[in-house]
């Protein structure tokens, strides 16, 4: 007689359910927003900022060709590294974007190797806390993105 009282309860119940969303504390972040494939990349990166009250960054053309060269000389090179060594627009970050047009005072560089889509590089680059860091960079305003293959250059700076 006791299991069909039980179970009568549990019906009666599952019917009062409610859900109640749940604010995040302070200083907890989401992993990777869920808007990469409806919003594509940058929406996605002003996502993960908006959680961190942070204002968006816009794509600068002049990072993404930096981005996107640096990700080419990789590629075509056979390196991978900040560094680009022979690089044909500079060695370094700062000369990178330089040459792409951009004078900027403050700048910042992710790569990374072996992702397939901008929700695995995003996820990758949200889980590495320099990489987080750089992405949530309170002065930065623009960014730019390059792919070659499985090479990602992500670039940012606080204006060109």
């Amino acid at each position: 007689m006791k299991f069909p009282v039980v179970l009568l309860s549990c019906v009666f119940l599952t019917g009062c359910i409610m859900v109640v969303p749940v604010p995040q504390p302070k200083g907890v972040t989401r992993t990777v927003p869920a808007t990469v494939e409806t919003t594509g990349f940058g929406g996605a990166l002003n996502d993960l900022r908006a959680t961190e009250n942070l204002a968006g960054v816009g794509q600068d053309p002049r990072l993404t060709r930096a981005a996107q060269a640096h990700a080419d000389h990789m590629a075509q090179a056979g390196y991978f590294s900040h560094r680009s060594p022979g690089g044909p627009n500079g060695d370094t970050l700062i000369a990178r974007i330089t040459n792409a047009g951009c004078n900027a005072g403050a700048m910042s560089e992710n790569i990374a190797q072996g992702q397939r889509s901008e929700a695995e590089v995003l996820a990758a680059w949200v889980a590495s806390p320099g990489h987080r860091k750089n992405m949530l960079g309170p002065r930065y305003r623009s960014y730019g993105l390059g792919r070659s293959g499985d090479i990602w250059v992500l670039n940012f700076s606080d204006g060109c």
